[in-house]
């Protein structure tokens, strides 16, 4: 019976060693991999255009504001309390527009930036599992974010690349 106990008790700590060590491992960096996609420079032209847009549409908000300040200062000794308050409160308007804009602006380059990537991303993520599938690899991590690999993991970049067509 002691025996039996024994036996089960090292066999119990002896399966996760072997379960272990049937666990193939690669690595793969995700970043080189979107780099080279060719969707990624469209993606990167289109951007830059947005960006292009909207930095003209701020300094043209700027260039306004701008001018109704320098009018403002240059003015307001000779105006009348009503007329100082309701050039103050058009700056202090202006102001928060711009705010608002840039903002606005801010949250739509980030949108716009995850539509673009999302597809270029899904892409590389099922070739990675291809890839994975194909060596029957247990997992894929990323290369870059890995403090160490040992040289029993296979960096698979690429394969991925190959996979991809790049």
């Amino acid at each position: 019976m002691k025996t039996n106990n024994l036996f089960l008790t090292l066999l119990l700590l002896l399966l996760p060693v072997v379960a272990t060590a049937q666990q193939k491992i690669a690595v793969v960096n995700s970043q080189e991999l979107i780099t080279a996609m060719p969707e990624m420079k469209s993606a990167q032209d289109r951007l830059q255009e947005l960006d292009k847009k909207y930095t003209a549409e701020m300094q043209t908000m700027n260039d306004e504001y701008q001018k109704k300040l320098e009018l403002y200062m240059k003015d307001k000794e000779g105006l009348s309390d009503a007329l100082l308050k309701s050039r103050e409160q058009e700056l202090t308007d202006l102001q928060n527009r711009i705010q608002r804009s840039y903002q606005a602006m801010q949250q739509d380059m980030e949108k716009q930036q995850g539509t673009l990537m999302a597809p270029i991303q899904q892409k590389i993520i099922e070739a990675i599992k291809k890839v994975g599938d194909a060596g029957g690899y247990t997992y894929v991590m990323e290369a870059t974010m890995m403090l160490y690999s040992g040289p029993s993991a296979v960096d698979i970049t690429a394969q991925v690349k190959k996979q991809l067509g790049i």
